[in-house]
């Protein structure tokens, strides 16, 4: 009898602890992280690590299906390491993920959607030989378009989120000297949050 009343109270715990909310539920979640960028259609950048931060806010319509929509802080841009320059893109944007979950288990969800984005500032830092650069980039689009595509898992209230974001929109005007003209944003993000029911 002792060994099944143990047994109980430990599926009780385990089932307690993923999370199964109900249709109408609506929920707020804090989330801070890091995002890895790079730009596409380059050969000499390499992905510029920064930060993400901000809330997301989630709706379910039923115990399997949600929508959710965020407003995040987002280091972008790239690095670029080649012999004649050593340089970080800091494109840092204010993005508004919206995204449609699908729980295919609980505590586990896939996610796509789309992904305005509205750049913040935008400079060039590095060197080019000895001598460092410091210039600040005019002709970064103020508009990004990005699809992002990832899961997330729900832990005791604690959410794990992967995702990583296709740029559908270039980064640059036309009248830029940069050689990279066409490229667009590619950005792999990994939060933590913190889910908050609201009502």
């Amino acid at each position: 009898m002792k060994r099944f009343l143990i047994v109980a109270a430990v599926i009780l715990a385990s089932a307690t602890a993923f999370a199964q909310h109900e249709a109408g539920e609506f929920t707020v979640q804090p989330r801070i992280g890091f995002s890895a960028a790079d730009f596409n259609n380059t050969e000499d950048t390499k992905a510029r690590v920064g930060l993400i931060v901000g809330p997301e806010f989630e709706y379910y319509l039923t115990n399997k299906f949600s929508l959710a929509g965020g407003l995040n802080y987002s280091q972008q841009g790239a690095e670029i390491d080649s012999k004649q320059l050593d340089a970080t893109f800091k494109l840092d944007y204010l993005t508004v993920p919206i995204v449609a979950n699908f729980y295919v288990l609980k505590g586990l969800a896939l996610k796509a959607g789309i992904q305005p984005g509205f750049n913040l500032s935008g400079k060039i830092e590095g060197e080019v030989g000895s001598v460092k650069v410091s210039d600040d980039l005019d002709h970064v689009k103020s508009f990004d378009m990005a699809i992002p595509v990832g899961l997330s898992y729900e832990f005791k209230n604690f959410v794990l989120d992967a995702r990583y974001t296709f740029g559908l929109t270039k980064i640059f005007e036309d009248k830029s000297s940069f050689h990279s003209l066409d490229s667009k944003n590619l950005t792999f993000q990994l939060t933590l949050g913190y889910k908050i029911t609201l009502f």
